[in-house]
């Protein structure tokens, strides 16, 4: 502040100043006081949500805004804000109720809702029990967390046959978490594998269910690029991580910091060549297992050849 003004004392001298005699005291000039900069951060628009198996041993059994899981059958989950336009929906890691390998599939996608099933190979019979799926939502861009860190949801268009680059708005800094999902429905069946995963970009697979295949056509994939760190989107807790590379077909477990309903979303490296994706049990506020999950009667043997790096993202619910 100003240094304060030396106020002069009334004294009893016969040639007092007017002011002293109980006159108008004058004024002092005004001061500016230094503008206050405030940095407005724009609210990013993220729903969160579960559809949840209540048989299975997931951390919570409550209805969520479907009630029950999801299973081969489409399912409908109408957001609780509609988007200003189409966003990018993100699939969770599947529990594993049922032993057939699955893949989720957004089967359409508007403004206001999303709808999604499970997905089996044609080795198998497209029937399939009932499931736990996370799902989250946002629209394209660059975004940041509460505490200013910027991440990037997007999507790209990727080729079947090889391998698809795709590159980030901006750089991310840090160690970057990616988690892909398919944005709408497939004419078969297509899971996904991320490699070369830098600053500025990543390589995304659309995978085959058999040995010397290939998916036919191109895909729109969606994605989230975050840095590797915990913090809160829009109020939420979350959890960016990269997983030693381990991951094979047996169970592994893994921890996270306590979050209230977490949500698992996960991307999954290319290290061993067989088809293969994550499932997930024995979630807990805490921590998780993990195992790598190949088609078997497709033409695998559900040993997968190499290790495997797990990009995991815990989102709270």
């Amino acid at each position: 502040g100003s240094p304060l003004e030396e106020v002069p004392v009334c004294m009893e001298e016969p040639e007092c100043p007017e002011w002293c005699d109980g006159s108008e005291q004058p004024t002092a000039a005004p001061t500016t006081a230094a503008p206050t900069t405030t940095t407005t951060r724009a609210a990013v628009h993220l729903e969160v949500g579960q559809y949840t198996d209540s048989r299975s041993g997931t951390f919570e059994k409550t209805k969520e805004f479907n009630e029950g899981g999801i299973t081969h059958a489409p399912k409908t989950q109408t957001f609780s804000k509609s988007f200003s336009q189409k966003p990018v929906v993100l699939a969770g890691v599947v529990t594993m109720d049922g032993g057939h390998p699955v893949v989720p599939s957004v089967e359409e996608l508007t403004a206001t809702s999303a709808t999604m099933r499970l997905y089996e190979p044609d080795c198998y019979d497209d029937w399939h029990t009932t499931e736990t799926l996370a799902w989250t939502a946002m629209e394209a861009g660059i975004h940041e967390t509460d505490a200013g860190v910027k991440f990037e949801i997007g999507s790209a268009l990727a080729s079947g046959g090889g391998w698809s680059s795709v590159k980030f708005s901006a750089p991310i800094e840090g160690d970057v978490v990616v988690v892909p999902t398919v944005q709408s429905k497939t004419g078969e069946w297509t899971n996904l594998r991320i490699q070369k995963i830098t600053s500025t970009g990543f390589e995304v697979l659309l995978e085959a269910a058999k040995p010397k295949e290939h998916i036919q056509g191109s895909e729109t994939v969606g994605f989230i690029a975050i840095p590797a760190g915990d913090g809160t989107i829009a109020g939420r807790k979350y959890h960016a991580r990269l997983t030693p590379t381990e991951m094979t077909e047996a169970w592994r477990t893994y921890s996270f910091p306590a979050t209230s309903n977490p949500r698992v979303f996960a991307g999954m490296t290319h290290n061993g060549g067989n088809t293969a994706n994550l499932r997930m049990k024995g979630l807990t506020g805490s921590s998780l297992q993990f195992r790598v999950h190949e088609p078997k009667k497709c033409g695998w043997d559900d040993k997968h050849p190499g290790k495997e790096q797990v990009h995991l993202l815990v989102l709270e619910g």
